[in-house]
């Protein structure tokens, strides 16, 4: 039952990624004209709705929905955490189950996006960088 369920919102899903594309949003380019949508809020859109149905998604369904390639897809979930594009939480588990044996080169990750919240983001940007953790650990006490 829920495999059926998440099957539908996939595919509505796909639907929707679909039409974006297709379509013209109500933005304007630097000539006046109606922009197409970027890669990036299509993405953004796709997993936004199946986030809403607690659906997660490999690249590789992403790629069947959106048809944009994988590496390009991977790429704009990064930036979709970025504070510019959005400051979204990009969630990343291993797939559980018989997807995993299909996959010839490792584990299949599955991704889901979530709207952060401002203090959630605060305490992110608190957190010491690898640099400074790194720098931390090797300083000789006095």
């Amino acid at each position: 039952m829920r495999r059926e369920r998440n099957a539908e919102v996939v595919l509505a899903a796909g639907r929707r990624a679909a039409a974006a594309r297709a379509s013209r949003r109500a933005r304007t380019g630097a000539c006046g004209k109606a922009a197409p949508l970027t890669q990036r809020e299509v993405l953004r859109d796709v997993m936004l709705s199946a986030a809403e149905c607690a659906t997660w998604l490999t690249l590789c369904e992403l790629s069947q929905l959106t048809k944009y390639a994988e590496a390009s897809i991977s790429a704009q979930l990064r930036h979709l955490r970025k504070r510019e594009f959005g400051g979204y939480f990009l969630e990343k588990r291993l797939r559980r189950g018989a997807q995993m044996a299909l996959r010839e080169h490792g584990p299949v990750w599955e991704y889901r996006l979530r709207r952060g919240s401002a203090d959630a983001r605060h305490a992110l940007e608190a957190r010491p960088t690898g640099r400074e953790r790194c720098d931390r650990a090797h300083v000789a006490p006095r």
